[in-house]
């Protein structure tokens, strides 16, 4: 099987789909693609307080493919299937915080690194906060 390769077009649709999933009131703690090393395929990880504390993800893919299905109107090509919710305090998602630094870049950052929490990756690229983020 062929390594799938991150293109630009995806960094930048997952960029485009933070900001509006922050402008849509949806709260990203952290976001990036990661490249799982059991699978080789990349997948949007995404970071939000709308996973239970009990790890029902229900509610958040409800948001996130609402907002996708409408970005795909206006030429957004990430499916549904690339993208992975989980909560805020998955370990995936504070080795993610702990990886991504404070950068004030709107790049993301590359991080490649052995591990993810649990999950063995190749490596990751990790998306810096969305630009519509309130600060508190």
């Amino acid at each position: 099987m062929a390594q799938a390769t991150l293109v630009e077009m995806q960094i930048k649709d997952g960029l485009r789909l933070i900001d509006r999933l922050a402008a849509e009131g949806v709260a990203v703690t952290v976001a990036g693609w990661v490249k799982e090393n059991e699978s080789g395929q990349w997948y949007l990880y995404i970071a939000t307080p709308l996973v239970g504390e009990d790890g029902g993800t229900r509610l958040a893919y409800r948001r996130v493919n609402n907002v996708t299905s409408e970005m795909q109107k206006d030429g957004f090509w990430i499916d549904s299937f690339e993208i992975k919710v989980m909560g805020p305090h998955d370990p995936i998602a504070k080795d993610m915080l702990a990886h991504r630094g404070g950068r004030p870049t709107r790049i993301p950052t590359r991080f490649e690194g052995a591990r993810l929490g649990e999950l063995a990756v190749d490596e990751a690229f990790l998306y810096p906060p969305p630009m519509n983020e309130q600060k508190v």
